[in-house]
């Protein structure tokens, strides 16, 4: 694997622990704050331009109490000052007297800018509720 590789899937790795602490302020420095990034969360529609896109991680913080995200099947590929990481998400989260467990299929594209990769477009879909049966078959 390639340092650059490797210092994308650290900046992915970032992105999921801003995730999982729930900080704002974690999330402002992953993301490139301009007009043109986009963010798809699951059922979701499209968020266009950072701030958006950081009111929308704000309303999910506020109403969130716990939020785990164990990340599988990551591929990495970077091509010049871009680079892109497919994965797939196990969202375990707690809110409002709830606790759901989620399959999503994730692709979060970076861009290089001042020597730092920083997210530019997150898309998540959910994936059937076959793939969360046949993962709890492989784990029996």
């Amino acid at each position: 694997m390639s340092n650059e590789e490797e210092s994308v899937l650290e900046s992915n790795k970032n992105f999921y622990r801003a995730i999982q602490s729930l900080d704002l302020s974690e999330m402002d420095s992953i993301w490139l704050p301009e007009e043109w990034v986009r963010c798809i969360h699951p059922g979701w529609d499209l968020i266009e331009g950072w701030e958006a896109i950081r009111d929308s991680w704000q309303r999910i913080f506020e109403s969130t109490r716990y939020l785990r995200v164990s990340v599988s099947l990551q591929s990495v590929r970077v091509e010049d000052s871009v680079a892109w990481v497919c994965c797939t998400e196990k969202i375990s989260s707690a809110s409002e007297g709830r606790f759901e467990n989620a399959y999503v299929q994730a692709t979060n594209i970076f861009a290089l800018s001042g020597g730092a990769w920083y997210l530019v477009h997150h898309h998540g879909s959910h994936l059937p509720a076959s793939y969360e049966e046949e993962e709890a078959e492989m784990v029996q």
